[in-house]
């Protein structure tokens, strides 16, 4: 078995890589890999894996960004898993730009039990009577997965690393890791969410539904129906909302928020490895805070 997080196998942050014509190269001193891509003025950066980078407090810091300079990489930005990785200030030393990107919303059994709030209790009783959840294998049901988050990433108009690949789905089909939960109505699946868990942590990765899941609420049955089955976990991170730290009250927020009963920061951090070529390519942009300015 990889004793690896599955955000930080190789083979992981290859898939990612694909859909863009990167590639991926490994950083063991951070028990992670990285996506290494092309710059369009010349030359390479390093970006952590999708969604998050899961650093713990025993990586090698410094010995990760000293790889990714002999790499000849220009720069490398990422985002920490906020539940497992190095506190801020340890962050901050190892990377000169460091600063709040994300709350993910988390249920963390050492403060209390799971107690979803009075609302989601009703929308959960409501979509259970009307749909069905089951844990599927993700490999006999691909071709529903697959319709579900299109038109997830058709209504949100979502680009960038989250615009997944087929072989980036196709892995996570082939590993035990995933697990897959799958909401019926009428007797079609309506909606599936994909979650794991990995050293006592339980993460809500993806999940999608079609016209018919949101009529039911299909959402909150699998939300409830995952919680369950990771009872033994001591935390469970639902994942972050949509918008940035300081803005994040949207309706996903809200929605994850209904089932939690702790919070956590995510970081974005960054540094430059070439200083030279980062000038270079930065030549004349403010920016305005984004790292690396030159993707601005």
């Amino acid at each position: 078995m990889n004793a690896r997080h599955p955000y930080g196998r190789l083979a992981y942050c290859e898939a990612l890589a694909a859909a863009a014509g990167e590639a991926a190269c490994d950083a063991p001193e951070w028990a992670s890999a990285v996506v290494r891509r092309p710059i369009a003025g010349g030359g390479a950066d390093a970006a952590g894996p999708y969604p998050r980078t899961p650093l713990t407090p025993e990586a090698d810091l410094a010995g990760g960004l000293e790889r990714l300079r002999d790499l000849g990489l220009v720069s490398v930005v990422l985002v920490p898993d906020p539940l497992i990785a190095p506190d801020a200030a340890a962050l901050a030393a190892a990377f000169p730009v460091c600063r709040p990107f994300k709350r993910h919303l988390v249920i963390d059994r050492r403060i209390g039990p799971y107690a979803p709030s009075k609302h989601h209790r009703y929308e959960m009783r409501r979509a259970q009577q009307r749909c069905d959840v089951e844990v599927v294998a993700l490999a006999q049901h691909l071709d529903d997965w697959t319709r579900l988050y299109a038109g997830l990433a058709q209504r949100h108009e979502i680009a960038g690393p989250a615009a997944f690949s087929a072989a980036y789905f196709a892995l996570m089909a082939a590993d035990p890791s995933y697990e897959v939960f799958a909401a019926r109505a009428g007797g079609e699946i309506v909606a599936m969410a994909i979650w794991f868990r990995h050293a006592g942590v339980a993460v809500n990765h993806l999940g999608a539904s079609d016209a018919a899941g949101y009529a039911v609420g299909a959402s909150y049955a699998l939300y409830d129906a995952a919680i369950q089955r990771y009872g033994e976990c001591e935390r469970i991170d639902l994942g972050g909302a949509a918008g940035l730290a300081e803005a994040a009250d949207d309706g996903l927020s809200r929605f994850k928020r209904g089932f939690a009963n702790a919070e956590a920061t995510a970081f974005v951090c960054g540094a430059v490895l070439d200083e030279a070529a980062y000038a270079r390519l930065a030549a004349g942009r403010s920016g305005d805070g984004f790292f690396p300015a030159y993707r601005r």
